[in-house]
């Protein structure tokens, strides 16, 4: 196994440093003065780096060795999919305005454990970087544009407000950027002296830059696609990208139209749950009805942002408590609630035992009524308990798996596990009543159509509104909400059906083992989360054997 370990901290190392941005949702202080290299020669040569990765993983034989398998296809797998998914970042995937890279710099930019000088040195200078970073994203779009591959006109409009209303904010003194609290390690003036640094930077090279950014962005929107054709297979090469960030996200070979296909019977089965669970709540069988009442109704809509705070630590409570029967081996590290504004409506962030940091689950509460009341218990075991703080942490802590293994994101391996933990609480008695089950129901639906609209928009060519459409008719969300998730899927390809198929995929497992006359609920938990973020098909046969 030594050649595989040598490979794989070689390639643990490289993969820290070609993306510092990704280091951003654990606070991590590694590359901490460092941005990612977003030109096109910077990107050209991370892909063929990680392609050598891959290809070096794949090489090797590793007999029947489960922990060497696991080991060799994490890094074979990872590397493939981080080359992949560098193609059309910039100009697409940073330019969201729900995920992209103002929002991560926001929602991050001040939460890092610093603790000694040499980070404060360190995150000045990541400071000092941001505009150079602004800079080569806006160079990139733009060369992109003149070549005919521009993200959608309304997300580069919404962007730009977004880095707009920040700059305001931060000028009348409400400053994200201004945030970050001085290392702990140092004395009362030395905390002093470095807030005074931090804030000259923001006000003599941050701000101007966002302004600059902004004005770009706006100049760019000029030349942003129509609603009408926002999917990539409306652009030149725009289907083979389109494939290669699905099997990226999958990391299973499925084609748009079996993927499609698979959306569209999970949301006709899901029907008849509806029917079973919300009927008798609303006195109706008529599946428009009650899609309508539980999107109308503004008595099931939050008020304050309180009541969500509330509600998220409550329902964290509660799967705490319940956890030990269900998992044999439960993490170290807590996981704590946070309301915020920026980012997606919720995402966790996990621990780093190294620095103390627990694991955070954040969600947005800047408009309280864009929550449904009962959708907050599913999202809260999906983001934190037993969804993926059981599962991140877990990985975190291991010290017996490599540290690729321990940090390195497998999206449908993750948001699978995700989405199956939201069935699993009903199985261990955590939803507070029937409403709160179709909260459950309500967030199977949105995966179900991530499956059939994604594809619908990436390769059968659908438009914004048709897409739409398709939710509101097939989910109980509010338009708002649908409108906001469809955006989403227009600037990150692919990213989204990894939910559902990893879900599907992890039943599937359970399935087959639960034929056997030994299973046991808490041995499987252990196992599919024993050997870190594999590939599915690497899950399988680990579980199984």
């Amino acid at each position: 196994m030594e050649p595989l370990t040598r490979l794989a901290d070689e390639y643990y190392d490289y993969k820290l440093g070609v993306s510092p941005i990704d280091l951003m949702w654990d606070g991590r202080l590694e590359h901490l003065a460092e941005w990612n290299d977003v030109t096109v020669d910077g990107r050209a040569a991370a892909h063929a780096r990680l392609i050598a990765f891959a290809e070096a993983a794949e090489a090797i034989d590793t007999g029947n060795a489960q922990e060497a398998r696991a080991l060799r296809d994490v890094i074979a797998t990872s590397a493939r999919a981080s080359a992949l998914q560098l193609a059309w970042e910039p100009e697409l995937l940073y330019l969201n305005p729900a995920m992209g890279v103002w929002e991560l710099v926001m929602g991050f930019i001040g939460s890092f454990p610093l603790a000694t000088a040499e980070h404060g040195e360190a995150y000045l200078a990541k400071l000092r970087g941001l505009p150079r970073l602004l800079e080569d994203v806006m160079d990139v779009a733009e060369a992109a544009a003149a070549e005919g591959r521009v993200a959608l006109k309304r997300h580069l409009d919404a962007t730009a407000a977004s880095v707009e209303t920040a700059a305001s904010r931060a000028r009348e003194g409400d400053d994200r950027l201004r945030s970050q609290p001085a290392p702990t390690g140092m004395d009362d003036a030395a905390k002093a002296a470095w807030e005074a640094s931090r804030d000259a930077v923001v006000a003599d090279e941050v701000l101007p830059a966002v302004d600059r950014f902004a004005a770009r962005l706006r100049l760019l929107a000029e030349r942003g696609l129509p609603d009408e054709t926002p999917g990539l297979v409306h652009l030149e090469g725009g289907a083979k990208v389109y494939r290669d960030r699905m099997w990226s996200h999958l990391l299973i070979d499925m084609t748009p139209d079996q993927v499609h296909q698979v959306g569209l019977a999970e949301v006709a089965r899901l029907e008849d749950e509806y029917r079973a669970i919300a009927g008798p709540l609303l006195g109706t069988e008529d599946i428009e009805e009650i899609y309508t009442r539980l999107r109308e109704d503004t008595s099931l809509r939050y008020t304050d942002s309180a009541s969500i705070v509330a509600d998220a630590e409550a329902a964290l409570a509660k799967a705490n408590a319940a956890a030990p029967a269900w998992f044999a081996h439960l993490p170290q590290s807590g996981c704590t609630a946070h309301a915020t504004d920026f980012g997606a409506m919720a995402y966790y962030s996990p621990p780093d035992p190294r620095t103390g940091k627990e694991g955070q689950f954040y969600f947005k509460s800047s408009d309280p009524s864009q929550w449904a009341t009962y959708e907050m218990e599913a999202i809260a075991y999906h983001e934190a308990v037993p969804g993926h703080h059981l599962q991140l942490a877990l990985h975190v802590e291991n010290e017996d798996l490599h540290p690729v293994q321990r940090e390195f994101f497998n999206t449908a391996y993750a948001e699978g596990w995700g989405l199956y933990t939201e069935r699993l609480a009903d199985e261990m008695g955590l939803y507070s009543s029937d409403l709160s089950r179709v909260g459950m129901l309500s967030a199977d639906s949105l995966r179900a159509c991530r499956l059939v609209v994604d594809t619908g928009i990436h390769a059968l060519g659908w438009s914004r509104s048709q897409a739409i459409d398709f939710m509101v008719a097939h989910t109980p969300m509010d338009r708002h909400h649908i409108e906001q998730e469809v955006d989403r899927y227009i600037g990150m390809p692919g990213q989204a059906l990894a939910y559902m198929i990893g879900r599907l995929e992890i039943l599937a497992i359970r399935e087959e083992a639960q034929m056997r006359p030994d299973f046991d609920i808490r041995e499987f938990h252990d196992a599919v989360l024993r050997y870190g973020a594999v590939p599915l098909p690497t899950l399988r046969s680990l579980v199984l054997d």
